[in-house]
């Protein structure tokens, strides 16, 4: 009977992630939020006994609209990197396994960026804080010799 080896999957898992920065400054101050794009990237996935422990990091583009100087203004942006860690448990896990990513992100619009500061002259926005909720999915795999028939 003939052998072949196969990734045969061992299970998945899914967590979640709270990330936060504490401090975003607007220079110039933010007028109006036009679009926020969020980018999760796993950068480190490693099994271990029942679990996958994992880093990572969040990219966050703000795009905002400066505050008007007679009746013209700019769009201007904001990027924060945050790093983050987590794990998800997946049992049957060993640590000679693989993992891969199946999901990193934000879904449903999961974060929120929270004024903390403003202009008291014009409302913009000087500094602000953000909470996000990454949303992560690992599938582990195992490397085993199969039967043919």
């Amino acid at each position: 009977m003939p052998l072949i080896k196969t990734e045969v999957v061992v299970g998945t898992g899914a967590t979640q992630v709270l990330v936060f920065t504490p401090l975003i400054t607007f220079t110039p101050p933010a007028h109006k939020i036009v679009e926020e794009k969020i980018d999760v990237t796993i950068t480190k996935c490693v099994p271990a006994t029942d679990k996958v422990i994992f880093n990572g990091t969040m990219q966050k583009n703000i795009i905002y609209k400066e505050p008007p100087v007679a009746g013209a203004g700019a769009v201007r942006f904001v990027e924060v990197i945050e790093s983050f860690a987590g794990f998800v448990v997946i049992p049957g896990t060993l640590p000679e396994d693989h993992c891969q990513v199946e999901f990193a992100g934000v879904r449903n619009d999961n974060f929120v960026l929270n004024p903390l500061t403003t202009d008291p002259v014009t409302g913009a926005i000087l500094t602000a804080e953000q909470k996000a909720i990454i949303d992560v999915e690992i599938k582990v795999t195992r490397e085993q010799q199969i039967n043919i028939n």
